[in-house]
């Protein structure tokens, strides 16, 4: 049965069969980021991880989107800049020295399950930087894409040093720099996206249901893997992927996998 809840009156979370569907829910306003906005966000971050840790009734996937006509168009400068007193927590770093702007794109690296991205409409600023914050995104063809932090003469800094690292240096150099706005198509061939579909909200769905119905220990230990692997030495990759592996081999998820293979069913995890 579908559980609903709604933060701050701006982002709506249903979970359903191991997937929590996010939407942010300011529709009228494109899901500009108000303090509300940026409040309800770190708030079903927290629900989500909590949810995460629930074993095996937890959550297995996250699908993120945006309501209305767009995914998210960014900052809403105005109802920003309308609270002063409030501008400097922006910039106030935890305890694990990552401040609140960073927390929005960061946060869905840490719920602990794959999170998958549903864009449309506009994708602005914030709105973009969140995105890369998720593991995988799915873009319609004709959303609008852009880094329009440049035209408020700041930078992109929700963590985005780190969400795109894996992202061509000088692509990342020319949209901060300019502004410039781009397709979906265009954002697939530059590697901001991960593919392309006509209704992304029902492909990441599909996505996620995937996951959901893979083995939950395997899904964490890919994850992980490709989490860690990257910053570290040729030998010690190669020695996380037989630690993980060897974690997996012979357990409990990994026989039903390969029992309900050998069956033809549907394994149970």
């Amino acid at each position: 049965m579908a559980v609903t809840e709604r933060f701050h009156d701006r982002v709506a979370v249903v979970v359903e069969d191991h997937v929590a569907e996010v939407r942010l829910a300011r529709p009228k306003q494109h899901n500009g980021l108000d303090w509300p906005m940026i409040d309800g966000l770190l708030t079903a971050q927290h629900r989500l991880v909590e949810l995460a840790k629930e074993g095996d009734e937890g959550l297995r996937a996250v699908i993120l989107g945006g309501e209305g006509d767009s995914f998210c168009a960014g900052l809403d400068m105005g109802a920003i800049m309308g609270e002063p007193t409030r501008l400097p927590t922006l910039l106030e770093a935890d305890a694990a020295g990552v401040n609140t702007v960073q927390r929005l794109a960061l946060g869905w690296r840490e719920v602990g399950v794959p999170v998958i991205a549903a864009l449309h409409g506009h994708v602005y600023g914030g709105g973009l930087q969140i995105a890369l914050g998720a593991d995988i995104r799915v873009s319609h063809p004709e959303a609008r894409l852009a880094l329009l932090e440049i035209v408020w003469g700041i930078i992109p800094d929700m963590g985005i040093s780190v969400t795109a690292s894996d992202i061509r240096g000088d692509v990342l150099r020319e949209l901060a720099w300019t502004g410039r706005k781009v397709t979906g198509e265009e954002a697939l061939a530059l590697g901001l996206v991960t593919r392309l579909a006509d209704d992304p909200w029902r492909t990441a769905r599909d996505i996620a249901t995937a996951v959901a119905e893979r083995s939950p220990r395997a899904v964490a230990a890919a994850r992980e893997l490709f989490t860690l692997a990257p910053d570290m030495p040729p030998r010690e990759r190669l020695a996380l992927e037989a630690r993980l592996q060897h974690g997996l081999l012979g357990g409990e998820e990994q026989l039903e996998a390969v029992a309900a293979r050998l069956a033809g069913r549907q394994p149970r995890f």
